[in-house]
Parts: C-alpha cells; sequence; structure tokens
C-alpha cells in the first residue's frame, strides 16, 4: 500500500449541542488524565458520560492540554455500536475533510439516515465546524485500484471496516480517502488523537430538515 506523509488543515461538523469538555484541555500530560479524572469524579457523577471512556485510548496517542482539543478525543471515546466506514465499535477515528463543504456533505448524509430513522418532526440542527491541523503518515487509498473497490460502497461498511482494523492493529496512523458524498474530494480518518496539532471552532451552519430530507443549509453569524 501507498503511504505518504500528510500535513493538511482539516474540517469537520459537529452538533452544537456537546460543549468542550474542560477535562482534556486542563490536563498538562497524557499521564495525569486519570488521577484528574478520579478527583473530578468525586464532585461530578456525570463526568463519564461527559468525557466518554478514555481507557480507549492508549496513553501515548492521547490528545489533552490544547485549547479545543475535547473534541478530537471525543472521536475517540465515543464509538458507534455500527461503527464507520473505516473504524469498527472497538476503535474511532477522527473523520475530517480537506475542505468545510465536503464535511457538510458528508455530515448531511449522516444526519438525514438519523434524523430519518427516528421519525423526527421538521427542525433545526445547529453545526459547529471543526477547523485542524494534522501532520501523519496516510496509507493513501485515493488511487484508481481502490475506487473500484467495495472499501468505497456507499452503505456497506463491512470491507472499510476490515482493512480499517488491520492498519490499526499494524499502528499505521489513519487513511486518505475520496469522499464518498462529494465528489473527488478528499477525507482523512485518524487513527491517533495526537496527531492533530492545532483545533479551532470555525463557523457555525444550520441545518434544516423538513421531516423528509436536509432541503438547506444556512451559515448563521453569532454575536
Amino acid at each position: 500500500m501507498l503511504k505518504s506523509y500528510v500535513e493538511h488543515d482539516s474540517y469537520r461538523l459537529i452538533p452544537s449541542k456537546y460543549p468542550p469538555i474542560n477535562l482534556y484541555e486542563d490536563v498538562a500530560s497524557p499521564e495525569q488524565l486519570e488521577a484528574i479524572f478520579a478527583i473530578e469524579a468525586l464532585t461530578n457523577p456525570r463526568l463519564l458520560e461527559e468525557t466518554g471512556d478514555f481507557s480507549r485510548i492508549p496513553v501515548d496517542e492521547r490528545l489533552v492540554g490544547i485549547a479545543h482539543c475535547s473534541y478530537v478525543m471525543a472521536a475517540f471515546t465515543y464509538c458507534s455500536p455500527e461503527g464507520g466506514r473505516f473504524n469498527t465499535r472497538d476503535f474511532g477515528a477522527y473523520y475530517c475533510a480537506t475542505s468545510v463543504d465536503t464535511a457538510i456533505k458528508e455530515t448531511v448524509y449522516h444526519m438525514e439516515l438519523m434524523l430519518g430513522y427516528t421519525n423526527e418532526p421538521p427542525q433545526d440542527v445547529e453545526m459547529r465546524s471543526i477547523a485542524a491541523v494534522f501532520s501523519a503518515y496516510l496509507v493513501d487509498v485515493t488511487g484508481d485500484e481502490y475506487l473500484a473497490s467495495n472499501i468505497y460502497h456507499p452503505t456497506n461498511y463491512a470491507p472499510g471496516q476490515a482493512m480499517a482494523a488491520t492498519l490499526k492493529a499494524s499502528k499505521q496512523d489513519g487513511i486518505r480517502y475520496r469522499s464518498v458524498r462529494h465528489g473527488s474530494n478528499e477525507c482523512f480518518a485518524l487513527f491517533r488523537p495526537n496527531l492533530v496539532t492545532k483545533v479551532c471552532q470555525a463557523k457555525h451552519y444550520s441545518y434544516k430538515w423538513n421531516g423528509a430530507a436536509i432541503n438547506n443549509i444556512i451559515e448563521l453569524q453569532l454575536v
């Protein structure tokens, strides 16, 4: 497999209802996380619910001590039971895209599935974009031989998950791949939080769900 060094700006969209978790940002080193967590939990019984299960992440892979790092850590401490295209229920991945437009397209697809599955009535869903910088040696599956394979199946993630599990077990940093929801634009799946070196909150958006689809997206101007 082709592997290359990538240092890139990236974008990810998450629901605005999820606040930053100060615990990750206040800890000075990854080794201190368990001790600080134990102290904080004495006065905050909901702390585990808020932070997720950070025991999933090896100590030397954790990202702490920088602003907004909790948004990266959450991608690994909360794992969907079904997994994603390049992660399983047993390990998380930080999914991001080279442009905010691609990140929006990816999240709209998944948001429509979720809202449709639960038959949600028409509503607005506020989303915030997370801009991050990362550096990693990524396995590149953007070539034609991969594009024709089942790892790009639009709904069946099993082939991609099998590949990701093998790469994760062999200590690879992650995967560079083509967006399935936005043409030939590129996305990334990072297997370690500390591959990210800078995180900041960017623009906010409102996804307009009409009961059947997200038919409009509005950029919000916060004052």
